[in-house]
């Protein structure tokens, strides 16, 4: 293996299992979604600039204040309430798709999801998710920030020009379509049946943005994210029997190591799954994370439903993807009428 991935691959670990440790020990709200954060960041090929990352924390505090406050406001006008949620997902999505990015993107996807899912239940526990979604941010770019310090990338090239970026392939109002048929209606089922599994909608604002930053390529990518899910899902139920035999910190900050130096090294590998272990990492790090603080009697029982969430949701969103590639293929079909 090149020096370079494997000083890549010692950095995520690093960076992603002090997050995940410090938010077991600490215990800081939704210390797993800092984990992932940084585990985004550091897949990256070189540090997020400053004046990035000061824009990005910014705008996810904007973003979810601004979401309590009109959703806090709507509350009692369900038609209309959840009108807004569909309204809200599809111009995260418009957003994202008009060059916003993954990550913005998956900030405004929460903030359309989740804050508005949190305030039926407790407009008191939606400021907490307010205050600690930018607090988990910020912490995740500290953390990345270190990492690349202690060990840094391979510097460019001088006179290295930068690849000009293609422009884009694809129809952005018939992906917009696309994406809005697949979450919309997930979204909106899950605030008329009451389900309340904060885990889940993250994971759908996660997934749905993977599958649409990705070059369509049918049933491919659908089978590619599903592996990648299964393969998550796998790992995380593995871990979850380990901690079971023994609940404690350091177990599982032991088992972050593994799966972190593991899937690391498969991504820069040449196995057939390799492009699934990033999607992998980080459904790993949203389940297992998700459940496992504080750990109680009932750590298994927790880690079997949040398995089982996690799966059907991912079953539904992928599997509903296939289906819309069916009727509402990414790229129109070029062939004339009367020709075959």
């Amino acid at each position: 293996m090149p020096t370079e991935d494997r000083r890549a691959i010692l950095r995520l670990t690093i960076g992603t299992v002090g997050v995940f440790g410090l938010g077991l020990l600490l215990d800081w709200p939704l210390s797993f979604i800092g984990a992932v954060f940084t585990a985004l960041f550091l897949q990256a090929p070189a540090p997020m600039q400053i004046k990035v990352a000061a824009k990005l924390f910014l705008f996810a505090i904007l973003l979810m204040f601004g979401s309590w406050v009109v959703f806090s406001l709507l509350a009692p006008y369900p038609l209309v309430f959840l009108g807004a949620v569909a309204l809200a997902i599809v111009l995260s999505f418009g957003w994202s798709i008009a060059g916003a990015g993954i990550l913005p993107g998956v900030l405004a996807l929460m903030a359309a999801m989740m804050i508005p899912n949190i305030i039926v239940q407790s407009k008191e526990l939606a400021l907490v998710l307010v205050a600690w979604i930018p607090g988990n941010l910020l912490i995740a770019g500290f953390a990345s920030a270190l990492s690349f310090t202690i060990i840094p990338a391979k510097p460019a090239a001088p006179g290295a020009a930068k690849p000009e970026t293609p422009a884009p392939d694809f129809d952005p109002v018939r992906r917009l379509v696309r994406m809005s048929l697949v979450t919309v209606p997930f979204a909106l089922a899950f605030f008329l049946f009451g389900w309340s599994a904060l885990l889940v909608l993250f994971f759908v604002a996660l997934l749905s943005q993977q599958l649409a930053a990705m070059p369509a390529a049918g049933k491919k990518v659908a089978i590619g994210m599903l592996t990648a899910n299964l393969l998550g899902a796998g790992i995380a139920v593995v871990f979850y029997e380990i901690n079971v035999v023994a609940p404690s910190a350091m177990t599982a900050i032991l088992l972050a190591v593994f799966l972190c130096v593991s899937l690391g090294t498969l991504s820069k590998s040449d196995h057939p799954l390799a492009p699934a272990a990033g999607s992998a990492l980080s459904t790993v790090l949203v389940v297992y994370g998700g459940s496992i603080a504080p750990f109680s009697d009932e750590a298994d029982v927790k880690s079997i439903i949040r398995v089982v969430q996690i799966g059907l949701s991912a079953l539904i969103v992928i599997v509903s993807y296939m289906v819309v590639d069916e009727f509402l293929p990414e790229r129109r079909s070029t062939k004339l009428p009367g020709r075959t």
